[in-house]
């Protein structure tokens, strides 16, 4: 298939699921006690790489890709009892080379469906949040399909179990929802207690998102997580039971000298006789001329201690592949339209590192056009002896294409 038919069939698969524009398309209505509304969101984004010398991950030495993405969103309260939210998902994505295909947010796939599933574009249409809320008192109860944000620190996130972001990811405003029932309870003004239990699911890759489309009891999760303030500061402790560990750790974060915040996070992971420990600490600082420092590092005990004990099988899935790691990061307005972040991530185990840079615009109040940058470094890959050939990764970012994106961004 050539290029333009692919371009040509994104196209058309992104005017079907695209929203109405017109002002019309807002829907809020409130009654006695109740307010209802409806919103929208659309973005679409194209981007250019350069990859690494690596046939067997990347057919081409240099790509296109292309990509829409579409919301409805609806919102309705009763009073401050009750609450319902419905997020739905539509998206498509295109490339020049085949797009790796491996399981999406562990969740299940009956609320998923494949709109097109070739092997250089894509398009589905997803629940991604579905969830109402009951509340009286201090206590909420969310059951259903939710975002669950369970972190402390910014870059890395050991305690966020549920669909966590990765370091280098700047657009956070949807989180993906996870089929659960969640309870906070707030004790006190400075005290609250977070019970977690969520669906697991079988890998199916015959799954819309490659996973069953009935809950796998076996790898059900329940969490339970308290946190309380003292001494200007919050901590928290977690434990719980995830599909393949159980868990017990600790947050803190708060600020020192009303200059310096600081933030932690980390668990320790059983499973069986074995045993592993992640954590995550980092400083944080606000300059009087608006620029926002962060830096952060994180021991991965799940990752490798040197880049020949890398798994390739698990490349896509698996989010830090070693030991030990540090950001630094930087956020700045230079006007009330422009802004611009910055991130600096090393991989202290392989020696390898990837710069990332965002920029933002804001075209109007209710759109943006986003620029980003991506420039890893690395020991690149090799051919392994013998047959079948496969790929022997010499560092993690060194994996990474230099890749540039544009994405412009529509809220109605």
């Amino acid at each position: 298939m050539r290029l333009q038919n692919k371009i040509r069939t994104l196209v058309v698969l992104a005017v079907i699921f695209l929203p109405p524009w017109k002002a019309d398309a807002f829907y809020d209505a409130k009654g006695d006690g109740y307010e209802l509304d409806a919103r929208g969101y659309f973005d679409v984004a194209a981007s250019f790489s350069k990859n690494p010398d690596a046939p067997l991950l990347y057919p081409n030495r240099y790509d296109e890709g292309y990509g829409f993405t579409s919301r409805l969103m609806v919102g309705e309260t009763s009073g401050d009892w009750f609450a319902f939210e419905f997020n739905g998902l539509a998206y498509g994505l295109g490339s020049s080379s085949p797009i790796p295909v491996f399981p999406d947010v562990e969740r299940s796939s009956a609320v998923e469906w494949v709109v097109h599933d070739g092997a250089y574009i894509r398009s589905h249409v997803v629940v991604d949040h579905l969830n109402v809320r009951f509340s009286r008192g201090g206590v909420d109860l969310i059951a259903g399909r939710q975002a669950i944000n369970l972190a402390t620190c910014f870059f890395f996130t050991p305690n966020d179990l549920f669909a966590p972001f990765a370091a280098q990811t700047f657009y956070r405003v949807f989180k993906p929802g996870v089929d659960a029932a969640r309870l906070e309870v707030r004790l006190g003004g400075l005290s609250q207690l977070t019970l977690v239990a969520a669906e697991g699911y079988a890998p199916d890759p015959s799954g819309a998102n490659g996973w069953s489309a009935s809950p796998d009891i076996g790898r059900a999760s329940y969490v339970a997580r308290a946190v309380t303030t003292f001494s200007n500061f919050q901590w928290g402790v977690v434990a719980g039971k995830m599909a393949n560990f159980d868990l017990v750790g600790g947050s803190m974060q708060g600020e020192v000298f009303n200059w310096l915040g600081i933030r932690g996070e980390g668990h320790v992971e059983f499973a069986g006789a074995d045993s592993r420990a992640l954590a995550a600490v980092g400083l944080e600082h606000r300059f009087n001329n608006g620029v926002t420092a962060r830096y952060e590092e994180f021991y991965n005990g799940a990752g490798a201690a040197s880049a020949g004990q890398y798994r390739l099988a698990t490349w896509y899935s698996t989010q830090y592949h070693g030991l030990n790691y540090g950001a630094l990061g930087f956020d700045y307005q230079f006007t009330p339209l422009w802004s611009a972040s910055a991130v600096a991530i090393a991989n202290f185990t392989d020696g390898s590192d990837l710069a990332a840079f965002n920029a933002v615009y804001s075209l109007a109040d209710n759109s943006e056009i986003w620029f980003g940058l991506f420039l890893p470094g690395g020991a690149g890959a090799s051919a392994s002896p013998g047959l079948p050939s496969s790929v022997v990764p010499g560092s993690e970012y060194g994996l990474y294409p230099y890749s540039a994106t544009v994405d412009l961004r529509m809220y109605f």
